[in-house]
């Protein structure tokens, strides 16, 4: 039996590795395994509050992003009335540079109209005159006009 280990000898590697393991245990493993805990907890709180801001982060986003599209839905709006505007603007002055075209117009018919008449009157009068004219030199004498008689 040589080759097999001593009794006294195992039972004292066994003490030996029992009294190693809670030794261990206490002054290295459990230290160990309270700070990993620590850093573990830790770790999960920093994560909790990284997804409550992220969270308050997107609230806020979305309300930014709101206020951008009703911002932008009113500055449409007014833009949309200032083109209202302008159109209704422009629609009347262009009625009212109607109106006085026509008025022109018809001041400058009736003008002409005038200047038709008094030429006409004119003409007639230069033609009496120059009838009369043609009419003593073919005759050699003088010719009353019909509104002398």
């Amino acid at each position: 039996m040589e080759n097999f280990p001593h009794p006294p000898t195992i039972l004292l590697v066994a003490g030996a590795v029992v009294a190693l393991v809670f030794i261990l245990n206490r002054w290295l493993f459990g230290p160990l395994n309270a700070i990993l805990a620590q850093r573990q907890a830790e770790i999960d709180n920093a994560r909790s509050e990284l997804e409550t801001a992220q969270q308050v982060q997107n609230e806020r986003l979305e309300a930014v992003e709101a206020r951008v599209a009703e911002s932008r839905k009113e500055a449409y709006g007014i833009r949309e009335q200032a083109h209202a505007e302008a159109r209704e603007q422009r629609e009347q002055v262009l009625a009212e540079a109607r109106d006085d075209a026509a008025k022109e117009i018809e001041e400058a018919r009736a003008e002409i109209g005038q200047q038709i008449e008094n030429a006409r009157t004119q003409l007639e009068s230069d033609a009496d005159e120059i009838a009369r004219t043609i009419a003593e030199r073919l005759l050699g004498r003088p010719v009353e006009a019909d509104g002398d008689k």
